[in-house]
């Protein structure tokens, strides 16, 4: 059996001031994270992880803390999982698709000393297989975030190339 992994690695480093408290406890569990200095440094050796365990107790007290206007993850918090910020028991967050950037953008919007951030993935294998590499990168400013694969960026490449007559097939 095959092993996939995808390090992860988000630039530059946030000032943990540009983060809300309940980005924080987020973040902290989609990715690794080193803080010091007062800027905090988020990546994994095996990839975003996609689902989250809050306490409700923790969510209710970072709620409390600041102003949530301008996250998204606050609002998805109070419309989805209203009854379970208000209960007791531990509740699971899905951050896949783009909740996890979504906060990411968020951070960009609110801090004026950051104007992008770069989440750059390689995708491995622990086996040689063809569907185990290549990588994303995404550019998340405060308007956009842009995404794209190796596979889509080969994609793209082949119909270049096809146009121009220098292959005859295009596809990888």
């Amino acid at each position: 059996m095959a092993d996939y992994y995808t390090p992860t690695v988000v630039e530059p480093v946030i000032p943990v001031s540009a983060i809300l408290p309940i980005e924080a406890m987020v973040l902290a569990q989609v990715f690794d994270e080193e803080i010091e200095n007062g800027i905090a440094y988020y990546y994994s050796d095996d990839g975003a992880r996609d689902l989250t365990w809050l306490d409700p107790g923790e969510v209710r007290e970072a709620l409390d803390t600041t102003d949530h206007a301008t996250s998204r993850l606050v609002t998805m918090l109070r419309a989805d999982h209203a009854d379970a910020i208000q209960g007791d028991d531990e509740f699971e967050l899905d951050m896949g698709g783009d909740l996890w950037p979504d906060v990411l953008q968020d951070i960009v919007r609110r801090a004026p000393e950051i104007d992008h951030l770069t989440v750059t993935m390689a995708f491995t294998c622990s086996k040689m297989r063809p569907d185990g590499f290549g990588g994303l990168a995404m550019l998340i400013t405060a308007d956009t975030i842009r995404s794209e694969s190796a596979h889509t960026l080969l994609d793209r490449f082949y119909k270049e190339a096809l146009a121009q007559g220098e292959v005859r097939h295009g596809d990888s």
